[in-house]
């Protein structure tokens, strides 16, 4: 089909173009060009990344360099290509007018079909584009993606909602950043409040869960446990409080006298088997990873930073290694299973468990093309990695160690629950009865889990039987606060964002479907960001700080979240956009549809921070009118005269000599409130013949020293 056309390749990084350049020419029969990589009617280009980002404010009128100005609302959105990019922008541009077909090979997701696609309108190409997903670099994988290109018409909606994406970010980052900053300023904030449509959410979990953390109360109670023996397995069980005892409201004995006299009453007591109950149960094993349960699973076990996994998997990607990095899908094609036959006796000669024993034979949950979207999950190629360093050899293992457990058999065990009756009083527990280890085996149980089961290990019990050996003891317990965040674990909350959305919400089960709050490949640089204290060598306020390995939000962070409108900080309302957004990717809402709700939600931000009366920062204080008494003196910019002034906030202050409203000079971000030594009436500094300072009440007039009134009397 290509023989008679000319075809161009655009891959959205180098490495992807010279994979594909030596698939397609694995003997090295090409010309290696600045830019691209060539042959016959062939050719192979890339991008470097986003190469076009939304043009900067100013670009739709100078007036937008003044932050005092906004909304800024663009009817054509205007692109810019990156300074850095504009020679390999000139080189696609040239390639293109010269093919007859393109090959959109951007990142099989919704920012690689944005960033291909937009160079294409950018440059306006008319020719024929065809799409293919590229989601590992070695050969297999490569063969695979050749034979199911497709017309990229097939992904036009995803392209869509990448622009939504794009388009409401900037409206929203653009316009609330200047509104919120603009009118805190008139407070006596000096910091810049940096808003996002996902930072702002991500930052307000940690806010909330500090919060949740500083009003805890702390509460003791007691526990009564039994410790029993059967066949010289000891076994545990607790007293359940019946329900004539003092209680609170969770069902917890608060007075350990009333335990003890318990206590004292099972001494010598037959211990009778009450009930028993089993159930059958089968674990399977867990999903092979996505990008965001590999960050949260090497933030636990080896504190790797998000951004540090995200790195380590890039690496070994372009190293042909592992699969695509950027994956939010923990599932993997059907046709891909086959695979296996050659990539687990290469897991198997570097030493990952059960790789050995690994039955090719079994089919786990994880192989369902139902519930593969752009990606499939990261898994090993087959081709055995050499010279790792420590971080990428430890997460190469955890994304193998995942795939080795597809085919090892599932973990079979019987639940027990039993009641103990001793004197009256009713014990319960649980326990399990392990009938087949399966990938157990292989996989070391989690701590925090072992420590929640009741019993490991317990006798065979029945109904009727009566136990011989009982010791009694009461546990001192206290209930403890919900932990803070870590960057795992705040990541797997940004990655699971319905699990915060209020109970109440109607739409909570359909926003399950969400992939989360940002993207796999975004998550960690917000998380970064927030705590960032430098951007673009300027010194910033971070708005939290890890310390250890826990997330605490600053002060700035804390006083930011108070002061924004809810529809920024609520899980629901960033959830919804997520999930209008994959809609749109559906096709089951428009573009326009979308915008016209965020340019909405922006008006309504910049309404709520020009009515907002920010609480004064630390060691701030707001001079009083000294005209009405009533308002106070606020700060405000003008960008006409590219200066700093302060307004009472007393829309009904007037001078009371000219009837007009009184503008202060700035004085280092405070009024400057100057009387007449003559008849105390503010002065007022004018810009006509020079400057001078008036009093509009007895009309005397006073030199200009250096932004001040000069007050002494004039020499003779």
């Amino acid at each position: 089909m290509f023989l008679l056309s000319k075809v161009t390749y655009i891959a959205e990084k180098p490495d992807i173009g010279k994979a594909l350049a030596t698939y397609l020419w694995p003997d090295g029969n090409c010309h290696k060009e600045k830019g691209f990589i060539q042959q016959g009617d062939t050719t192979v280009t890339w991008a470097f990344g986003h190469i076009l980002g939304l043009a900067s404010p100013e670009e739709y009128g100078e007036e937008y360099k003044a932050w005092a100005n906004y909304p800024i609302l663009p009817k054509v959105w205007k692109l810019k290509p990156a300074a850095a990019a504009v020679a390999q922008l000139a080189v696609i541009k040239k390639l293109l007018m010269e093919a007859d077909i393109v090959v959109h090979a951007g990142d099989p997701d919704r920012e690689g079909q944005l960033l291909i696609d937009e160079i294409l309108h950018y440059l306006q190409f008319k020719g024929k584009v065809q799409r293919i997903l590229i989601n590992a670099k070695d050969d297999e994988s490569l063969k695979r993606a050749f034979a199911q290109i497709t017309d990229n018409k097939r992904y036009e909606n995803l392209y869509y909602a990448g622009l939504g994406r794009e388009q409401a970010d900037w409206l929203i980052g653009m316009n609330l950043t200047r509104a919120y900053t603009v009118n805190a300023r008139k407070y006596g904030y000096e910091n810049t409040f940096r808003i996002g449509r996902v930072k702002v959410p991500t930052l307000a979990l940690v806010v909330n869960r500090e919060k949740e953390i500083k009003g805890f109360k702390s509460t003791k109670y007691y526990e009564l446990k039994g410790i029993f023996e059967k066949d010289g397995i000891p076994f545990k069980a607790t007293l359940k409080p019946a329900e004539n005892l003092l209680l609170d409201e969770e069902n917890r004995v608060k007075d350990k006298n009333i335990l003890q006299a318990i206590k004292l009453k099972l001494e010598k007591a037959e211990v009778i088997i009450r009930d028993v109950q089993g159930k059958d149960m089968v674990q399977h094993p867990p999903l092979p990873h996505s990008l965001d349960t590999l960050q949260v699973e090497a933030n636990k076990k080896y504190g790797f930073s998000p951004k540090e996994v995200l790195v380590a998997v890039q690496d070994m990607y372009e190293k042909k290694y592992v699969s695509y990095p950027r994956s939010d899908c923990n599932y993997i094609p059907v046709s891909q299973k086959a695979d296996a036959a050659r990539i687990l006796p290469v897991l198997a000669a570097i030493g990952i468990a059960g790789a050995d024993t690994a039955d090719i034979e079994i089919t786990s949950k994880a192989f369902n093309d139902q519930k593969i979207t752009a990606h499939h999950a990261i898994i090993p190629t087959g081709i055995q990695p050499e010279k790792l360093m420590e971080p990428e050899q430890k997460i190469y293992v955890l994304i193998a160690k995942r795939y080795v457990l597809q085919f090892l058999p599932a973990h079979e065990y019987k639940k027990i629950t039993f009641t103990v009756e001793v004197a009256d009083e009713i014990f319960t527990g649980s326990g399990k009865i392990i009938l087949k280890q399966g990938y157990k085996a292989y996989e070391a149980e989690d701590p925090e889990l072992e420590i929640a089961e009741s019993n490991i290990k317990l006798p065979a019990l029945k109904i009727g039987d009566k136990i011989e050996k009982a010791n009694y003891s009461i546990t001192d317990k206290v209930t403890t606060p919900p932990k803070r965040f870590t960057e795992g674990t705040l990541l797997a909350a940004m990655a699971n964002i319905w699990r915060f959305v209020d109970t109440k919400n109607p739409n909570r089960e359909k926003l399950k479907e969400v992939k989360g709050i940002g993207t796999p490949a975004t998550r960690d640089t917000i998380i970064a960001e927030l705590q960032a204290d430098i951007m673009n060598g300027k010194p910033l306020e971070p708005c939290m700080t890890k310390i250890k390995k826990e997330l605490i939000p600053t002060e700035f962070g804390t006083r930011l979240i108070e002061n924004v409108d809810q529809s920024l900080t609520l899980p629901d309302a960033t959830a919804e956009m997520e999930y209008v957004l994959s809609e749109i990717a559906a096709g089951n809402k428009s573009l326009s549809e979308y915008m016209d709700e965020m340019i909405t939600m922006v008006h309504q931000n910049i309404q709520f921070a020009e009515n907002r009366k920010f609480p004064l920062p630390k060691g701030k204080a707001l001079q009083e009118c000294p005209v009405c008494s009533k308002g106070e003196l606020l700060r405000h910019y003008s960008p006409k005269v590219k200066k700093y002034f302060h307004i009472c906030s007393n829309s009904d202050c007037v001078s009371p000599v000219t009837g007009r409203k009184l503008f202060y000079e700035d004085d280092h971000g405070k009024p400057l409130v100057v009387k007449c030594p003559g008849c105390g009436t503010i002065l007022v500094r004018i810009l006509k013949n020079g400057t001078f300072w008036l009093c509009s009440k007895c009309n005397k007039t006073f030199n200009d020293k250096a932004g001040k009134p000069d007050l002494l009397p004039k020499k003779k």
